[in-house]
């Protein structure tokens, strides 16, 4: 009878072969970790927290959940839940506007006010890219909300730009940095003038139908899919613990607008950021298009809070010697984030719900917003390290 000769290759498994399986050993040794940090946040006022990790040569993303998807504890959370993305929505507004102005339909370094006249509180020759990247000097209509009562109406623009008015001009447009909610809807105003088109119209066919985000849409009146979304909840200024507002039960998020109106998933915010890493996709946009003429972030918030560098509709934080670009994003009731690494190629996204008490306003100073802070940090730099370690 013959005999095997066996080669060196059959003897000892590929390199590649090799490399799939140290990969798989990390990301199970990872995501117990993550796991067990996602659990240990429960005890300290959140009630449901997720994330998904994107990592090149995995087979799927790491998926990591804990907590139930509302207060009555009746399901667990899984991961897949709807979540508004509150300030996330900034990345959208942002690719938008520079997918039309590759088209020619304005120059970055045009004034706002050619497009959109009588902006207040804001100097004229403020242009779009001064907007784009929260140094445009405007005042925040957010930083009014706190004077209004909850549930807020429907706010149409004009609205908002007289809760603008209320804060005043913060400082000379280009002078320095400072975050805006009324940027961003100045800019989908912008995108609306030049389509003639609702910016949630603007926003289907410029970035979610090529891009596949089939669950990511504008809450602009319609039913929400409440079994599928992940409950968040917010107990109005003197209101009895019983008379806490299910944010899920909202229709209508106009009181953030195209600030903060969007309703995504973890899944759909990872094929954002998979396109970001991808300067092929299919709106011609990568990273490299939003990173462009980054400034400094200096705030009035505490460091732990505040990203490094802020650029066109995405902030950069630098941990362990890597940038992550992207944003993150806070609601009645939701944090939430998502996070890309070009160097590496790794991408994360996570949220958590929990019950908002003191205004959105004032969501920095809530000490779940340090813990998510903590959690989206840890995830990130547990992502390059599951690609990355030997």
């Amino acid at each position: 009878m013959g005999s095997t000769v066996r080669t060196s290759a059959t003897r000892r498994p590929t390199a590649e072969a090799a490399g799939a399986e140290r990969l798989a050993a990390r990301i199970d040794t990872m995501s117990d970790v993550l796991q067990r940090a996602a659990e240990d946040m429960l005890p300290f006022g959140v009630l449901g927290a997720a994330a998904m990790i994107d990592l090149p040569g995995a087979e799927r993303p790491v998926v990591i959940a804990a907590g139930s998807v509302d207060r009555a504890g009746g399901r667990e959370l899984s991961g897949a839940e709807l979540h508004p993305i509150g300030s996330q929505s900034r990345m959208f507004a942002a690719a938008c506007v520079l997918s039309l102005a590759r088209e020619g339909h304005f120059m970055l370094d045009d004034r706002i006010s050619k497009y959109i006249p009588d902006i207040p509180t804001v100097d004229d020759h403020a242009t779009i890219d001064h907007f784009i990247n929260h140094t445009s000097g405007i005042g925040d209509f957010a930083a009014s909300y706190d004077l209004l009562p909850f549930p807020m109406p429907t706010f149409s623009f004009d609205e908002l730009m007289s809760l603008t008015k209320l804060q005043g001009r913060r400082f000379v447009a280009g002078s320095k940095y400072e975050y805006s909610n009324t940027d961003i809807v100045v800019l989908a105003r912008l995108c609306e003038v030049v389509t003639g088109e609702p910016f949630e119209n603007v926003l289907s066919a410029r970035v979610l139908e090529p891009l596949g985000m089939t669950d990511t849409m504008v809450a602009a009146g319609q039913v929400l899919p409440s079994d599928r979304m992940a409950h968040g909840y917010f107990l109005p200024e003197g209101a009895a613990e019983d008379d806490l507002v299910d944010t899920a039960s909202l229709a209508d998020f106009s009181v953030a607008a195209a600030a903060g109106n969007i309703i995504s998933s973890l899944p759909d915010m990872l094929t954002w950021s998979r396109a970001m890493l991808s300067p092929g996709n299919a709106i011609g946009l990568s990273h490299e298009d939003f990173t462009t003429n980054p400034v400094d972030a200096h705030t009035d918030f505490p460091h732990w809070y505040t990203q490094h560098v802020s650029a066109r509709g995405v902030e950069g934080h630098t941990w362990g010697g890597r940038t992550f670009w992207g944003h993150r994003g806070g609601f009645y009731g939701y944090l939430s984030g998502t996070l890309f690494e070009p160097e590496s190629g790794v991408a994360v996204s996570a949220f958590l719900t929990m019950v908002t008490r003191r205004g959105i306003v004032n969501l920095p100073n809530e000490p779940q917003t340090h813990t998510f802070q903590t959690f989206l940090q840890l995830c990130a730099r547990a992502a390059v390290d599951m690609v990355e370690l030997p």
